[in-house]
């Protein structure tokens, strides 16, 4: 038999990156009202003119990501599931192999009853390897599967919180900055990331306090 018929399978399940993006986020767009232009000692807060064009803050989501507590904890389990996943594989495969090398033994030694049971036990070899190149498979589509999740819930508490965090109309735009963003330059004044940073933290001891 040759031995090509029988090649490594080799663990491939690719990485995912801890740090994910979340899209610009873009929200409340409300003008001052009869030319005026507004006091605000919020963080973040510029307004240049008394045309009220301009009210714009940004949040760093590289940042966030990095720094929010929940962010964390989601990525923190998706890889406990990430090495359970491989550890699985990795056991799975080393079987495999084991079985392999005793059948190459057998047929080195020519130790098999018949043709027909040597024919079997190949058979049962390149079955095993078939079902370990599937759940290999799977196991790459799970992890996607739950990358995604991840991120969108990620997105979907980001965005929300802030609606809530610019209820009162403070910023006529939110953008959302990362590196390799198209934000090449702000002001200092306009990044209001520690602040919805600490509020979101804040929100999620919370939570966790009344589980």
């Amino acid at each position: 038999m040759e031995n090509s018929k029988f090649s490594k399978i080799s663990l491939v399940i690719s990485g995912i990156a801890l740090a994910t993006s979340i899209v610009v986020l873009i929200i409340s767009f409300t003008g001052n009202k009869g030319g005026t232009t507004n006091s605000n000692p919020n963080p973040g807060a510029i307004t240049k003119d008394s045309s009220g064009l301009v009210n714009i803050a940004y949040v760093n989501l590289d940042t966030l990501l990095l720094e929010y507590k929940y962010s964390i904890k989601l990525n923190e389990d998706f890889l406990t599931e990430q090495a359970k996943a491989k550890g699985n594989l990795e056991a799975r495969m080393k079987a495999f192999e084991t079985k392999y090398n005793a059948f190459q033994e057998k047929a080195r030694l020519g130790s098999f009853i018949s043709q027909a049971s040597m024919e079997s036990q190949q058979n049962e070899l390149v079955q095993e390897q078939n079902n370990i190149q599937k759940l290999q498979e799977d196991l790459s589509q799970q992890l996607m599967d739950q990358q995604t999740a991840l991120n969108a819930e990620l997105y979907d508490t980001v965005m929300n919180f802030v609606k809530e965090y610019n209820k009162d109309g403070r910023y006529m735009l939110i953008l959302g900055n990362a590196a390799g963003s198209s934000i090449l330059y702000a002001e200092s004044g306009m990044d209001i990331t520690r602040d919805v940073l600490e509020q979101l933290n804040e929100r999620y001891a919370k939570t966790q306090a009344g589980q």
